[in-house]
């Protein structure tokens, strides 16, 4: 097998929780340290009792973010580029080292109640629970491994153009939240936002989706028909776009 050096640039921020949805609690004394939720913009400063914590070596027993090895997940990585035109296609991915300083604490930020045009909002989710996540403008580089006859840039491709497919279906779904009467004149302008962030990714060509609390609309690909959902929409308050958007390339640098 070849072994494909890449690059990574987060363009939102990016959730990857354990398998297992760990979580460590204040009341048991699992917290190390007072947690510190990174403020945003009119944003009150909040207690953390709960804190779901992103991959790191070892056990998962306090938060102690100043001495924990954090990483991003191979299966991960492999995950995004797997897409259904790849079933036959066999590749490996190592684990990807994520640098301390890396990771923020944040509440997550959820376009919520969108059935409802009295109710809606684009608030904090769960005021008391913080989110570990890889910030924004992260740099990140990792290896993976392929089949002598498989190109890595055709690995991308089709993984991008799935992205694409998902982002098109995300501003359509936006466009028609748009059309409704919500009380709340400042979600307007989230939503108006969101979707004019987002729609500068639609032709670009290195661009996949990655990590989890991407939103429904973004996790599968849902028939034409069904544009009708009311489910709500996770959102990186800091970008104003969904988590998880990475530029991903070949590059010639070596993993740290």
């Amino acid at each position: 097998m070849k072994k494909i050096t890449y690059a990574l640039k987060l363009e939102s921020s990016l959730i990857v929780s354990p398998r297992s949805g760990r979580a460590l609690y204040r009341e048991m004394d699992e917290f190390c340290t007072t947690p510190e939720v990174e403020p945003v913009e009119n944003n009150q400063k909040r207690e953390i009792k709960v804190i779901y914590p992103f991959y790191q070596y070892g056990e998962y027993q306090k938060y102690d973010p100043e001495h924990t090895d954090y990483y991003l997940p191979g299966s991960s990585v492999k995950g995004a580029l797997k897409g259904e035109n790849t079933a036959g296609i066999q590749f490996m991915a190592d684990d990807v080292m994520v640098p301390t300083d890396g990771i923020v604490l944040r509440n997550l930020w959820k376009a919520q109640y969108l059935k409802e045009e009295e109710k809606a909002e684009f608030a904090v989710f769960f005021n008391n629970v913080g989110i570990e996540m890889i910030k924004d403008g992260t740099n990140l580089y990792g290896e993976l491994y392929l089949d002598e006859n498989i190109e890595f840039a055709e690995l991308l491709r089709t993984a991008n153009k799935a992205t694409k497919d998902k982002i098109v279906q995300m501003c359509a779904y936006l466009e028609m939240l748009l059309t409704k009467n919500y009380k709340e004149e400042a979600l307007k302008n989230y939503l108006l936002e969101i979707k004019r962030n987002l729609s500068a990714y639609q032709n670009k060509n290195d661009v996949i989706l990655l990590g989890g609390y991407k939103g429904l609309l973004h996790s599968i690909l849902l028939d034409c028909k069904k544009r009708e959902l009311t489910g709500g929409l996770f959102i990186d308050y800091k970008t104003k776009l969904p988590h998880g958007l990475v530029k991903m390339w070949e590059c010639c640098l070596k993993a740290e």
